[in-house]
């Protein structure tokens, strides 16, 4: 029943799709598609600068997406500026080879099944100029013509409306969540649309702004909170109360998202290198872990720089990839791993409750920037190791669980220091 539903829509709004058989395709509900989209990155300060490669960054390459995959990951966000590709004068015609190029970095995407966001990023002559008619008529010309271009491509495609528009009113933003959204439904009334709120588009702009009437929308928010730390790399992170500032920010949304049965991703989120190590790794931890707690799919920031998570040109991950893809709502807490002396340490962590899926622990142990290896194997149920050997100073440790389909559960890596 549920293909001939979609299959009789498909035919009332005479939609043609290119590149799927319109009998198969199946445009599930945003509450379906959040819990396949679950783990994801950006693709951050690369098609969003003013010109390609002016921000730490070249051009996209296809690998990326193999790496993406391989990695563990489902969901790549993309942000996009279009601005300096779009005519000033009407009708605002974006330029062919920059669409071109938009499709080619979508087309890799989809042809390895990822889901795929795209939206309109740093694009501050609407922000700063929203008051204008003509800048109104530009931006809808440019979701106007992303509408159509795309309209026959895979349900895997989101689009995101505007990213973080800092410098406009609630009630501006409102406005344009309306506007651009009917825009959109012109030419895909089933595709996926994700919305915000005002300003930094964090968490209190999102229960604040204004709920959009339509049954294919997911909501989202940023937070690099605390900014002192995430932002700055200022002093220390992860006290009870850090972290319980965190649970209360996403439980909050989770509330929201329950009230309004809108699902909601978190697309931005991150803590820079110059963070104390241990803070920063616990930051991540706990982003995570409360994201899949909630129920919520994620993205986190990759910038090629200070937030970088995926060293691009090398192809290779470090830590930060491991939290992203092996944390989970019971991936084991609390874990610490204590100097002793040079040639000792000691580990411990809270195991939570398991139901018995897990079978295991393994002690895993990274020295000298090497990969982590395995250096001891627990039964399940011991919260405590020591480790004896050397090199104690400057390596990096961390608790892996070991469950069911042979899934592995996390902690956050610690570092040991006299």
């Amino acid at each position: 029943m549920k293909r001939f539903w979609i299959f009789i829509i498909f035919i009332g709004c005479n939609r043609v799709d290119q590149d799927f058989d319109s009998n198969t395709i199946d445009f599930e509900i945003p509450q379906e598609v959040i819990g396949k989209m679950t783990r994801g990155i950006n693709i951050g300060n690369t098609l969003e600068p003013p010109q390609v490669g002016e921000w730490n960054n070249e051009y996209i390459s296809e690998y990326f997406f193999d790496d993406y995959l391989s990695a563990g990951f489902n969901t790549v966000r993309i942000p996009i500026r279009w601005d300096k590709h779009t005519t000033k004068e009407p009708p605002f015609i974006i330029a062919s080879t920059w669409l071109d190029t938009i499709e080619q970095v979508i087309d890799w995407g989809i042809e390895r099944d990822l889901f795929l966001i795209i939206n309109a990023h740093h694009d501050w002559w609407l922000v700063n100029n929203y008051d204008s008619p003509q800048t109104k008529e530009r931006f809808h010309a440019i979701w106007n013509q992303i509408a159509k271009k795309f309209k026959d491509k895979s349900p895997k495609l989101l689009f995101e409306i505007i990213n973080e528009p800092h410098g406009m009113s609630k009630e501006n933003v409102d406005e344009l969540n309306r506007d651009i959204l009917k825009i959109i439904r012109k030419n895909n009334p089933q595709r996926i649309v994700i919305y915000g709120g005002h300003s930094w588009s964090n968490s209190d702009h999102l229960l604040s702004a204004e709920v959009l009437n339509d049954q294919y929308i997911i909501g989202y928010f940023h937070s690099y909170d605390p900014w002192e730390f995430a932002g700055k790399g200022n002093g220390l992170w992860g006290s009870e109360f850090d972290v319980n500032q965190i649970k209360n920010k996403f439980k909050a949304v989770k509330d929201w998202s329950e009230v309004n049965n809108i699902p909601v991703i978190i697309s931005e989120f991150g803590a820079i290198h110059d963070c104390d190590y241990n803070s920063r790794m616990l930051h991540y931890f706990t982003y995570v872990k409360e994201a899949v707690s909630n129920g919520f799919a994620f993205q986190a920031w990759d910038d090629g720089g200070q937030f970088k998570i995926y060293n691009r040109n090398a192809r290779t991950w470090p830590e930060v990839k491991d939290i992203l893809i092996h944390t989970y709502s019971d991936s084991p807490e609390n874990f610490k791993a204590q100097y002793v002396n040079d040639n000792q340490a000691f580990l411990s962590w809270k195991l939570n409750e398991n139901d018995g899926n897990c079978s295991k622990i393994v002690i895993e142990k990274s020295s000298n920037s090497f990969p982590f290896k395995k250096i001891s194997e627990l039964d399940y149920g011991m919260t405590e190791y020591i480790d004896n050997s050397a090199n104690v100073v400057n390596s990096i440790y961390r608790v892996v669980l070991i469950c069911t389909n042979d899934t592995r559960k996390h902690s956050n890596p610690y570092k040991v220091a006299r």
